[in-house]
């Protein structure tokens, strides 16, 4: 698989933060490649992420009473999942989950805590299988953009016009059955958003890596 060749050559580069003295704090986003499977296959087709990974998934984390939850849409709803479920979730390089820490720049700190009373409002929401930004429920870095607002109410995350179409310029087949069974029109080039767009935004920085070699 191609988001596998791309970590191996990712490995190579030094990474300052030693997993003893790295920590989680609310608000940091977990960036995830998720286990094989046909959607994630069909998500990592069409997006890059940053250092070229397919990330497929991305959540919130919630720490409460030294307790680490991930606040994320996936089927069949938003919901609060434990971080090791989530990581559980991922695929492995060398046993080790495919996870990225994306953390906001200091001069966004301050727009945490009301990004999380967003995300938690939304708990319970259904997952959006359409990608619509036009209805009650969230896909995964939807939930994101929706939550991180600055103090006028936008959001610091910019849209991208989505793409549904593999390197050849042609949707694959998958996409095309799975907006028939929802009877909706595949949203090609409407606003909206993806993991791999969302881990190269300038308003975080990648600050660890679950599947670093150990230093």
């Amino acid at each position: 698989m191609k988001h596998f060749i791309y970590i191996l050559l990712l490995l190579f580069y030094a990474c300052t933060t030693s997993s003893e003295s790295f920590y989680l704090q609310t608000g940091d986003l977990l960036f995830q490649v998720g286990k094989s499977s046909e959607l994630n296959e069909a998500i990592g087709n069409v997006t890059f992420g940053e250092s070229n990974i397919h990330y497929t998934h991305v959540g919130i984390v919630l720490v409460e009473n030294d307790t680490v939850f991930v606040i994320e849409a996936i089927s069949p709803e938003v919901c609060k999942t434990l971080l090791d479920t989530f990581l559980l979730r991922s695929a492995n390089l060398e046993e080790k989950p495919i996870v990225a820490v994306g953390r906001l720049k200091q001069e966004y700190h301050d727009i945490i805590p009301q990004a999380i009373v967003r995300a938690k409002k939304l708990l319970g929401n259904p997952y959006d299988y359409i990608y619509s930004p036009d209805n009650d429920a969230y896909y995964c870095s939807e939930l994101v953009t929706v939550s991180f607002l600055n103090k006028q109410n936008i959001p610091i995350f910019e849209t991208i016009p989505m793409n549904f179409c593999d390197t050849d310029g042609n949707i694959p087949s998958y996409w095309i059955e799975h907006f028939e069974k929802y009877n909706a029109e595949i949203p090609e080039n409407r606003q909206g958003s993806n993991p791999g767009d969302l881990s190269k935004s300038d308003k975080i920085d990648i600050v660890y890596l679950y599947f670093k070699k150990d230093e």
